[in-house]
């Protein structure tokens, strides 16, 4: 499947979702979540969730290492439209909304990517080899070609992978986990 049809394909899928369905799935990631191996973990890249697109509950997650993980570093990204790029600050009590309607934490502490441990990857859907379809801006795409390789960049998805995105690029970087709300892979 080409990744315009794979977009569409899963972005139908959401938009059929009721906030109970919703719900039901957040908690179904949870499990699966816990199930993981966080004990290297002291600083998290994460997400803060489009509700209108009905994104899964990054935040439901994040507070769940929050009692696990003592001191735990949180951070989430803010996008430069100037060049396109994106980078992570460390969490803050007030955001900001950018032009897409994305919450971003306001810009005080920087985080170079070799500090950051494990990327949790918001999706819109990804197929078995873990390549991952976005809404097509790549940003995740360019700040992972400086995040180093042998870090976990983990997919939250409320739908299963599709068998294979035909229109790969030698810029995809590819996820190393996904979970969905009833299993958890490993690439």
């Amino acid at each position: 499947m080409l990744k315009p049809a794979a977009r569409k394909y899963f972005l139908d899928k959401r938009k059929s979702l009721t906030a109970s369905d919703c719900l039901k799935m957040d908690d179904l990631l949870l499990i699966q979540f816990q199930r993981m191996d966080w004990s290297s973990v002291q600083c998290i890249g994460s997400f803060y969730p489009l509700e209108a697109h009905n994104e899964p509950n990054s935040l439901l997650l994040i507070r769940y290492l929050k009692l696990i993980i003592p001191g735990l570093v949180v951070v989430y990204p803010k996008v430069n439209d100037d060049n396109t790029t994106m980078s992570f600050y460390t969490e803050t009590e007030t955001v900001a909304i950018n032009k897409w309607g994305i919450q971003e934490p306001l810009p005080f502490n920087l985080m170079e990517p070799n500090e950051i441990d494990t990327i949790l990857v918001p999706l819109v859907g990804f197929d078995q080899s873990g390549h991952r379809i976005g809404f097509g801006k790549g940003f995740y795409d360019r700040y992972f070609a400086q995040y180093p390789l042998g870090r976990n960049r983990i997919g939250i998805s409320y739908f299963e992978p599709i068998p294979k995105i035909e229109d790969t690029h030698e810029f995809d970087v590819p996820l190393t986990h996904c979970i969905t709300p009833s299993n958890s892979y490993e690439f």
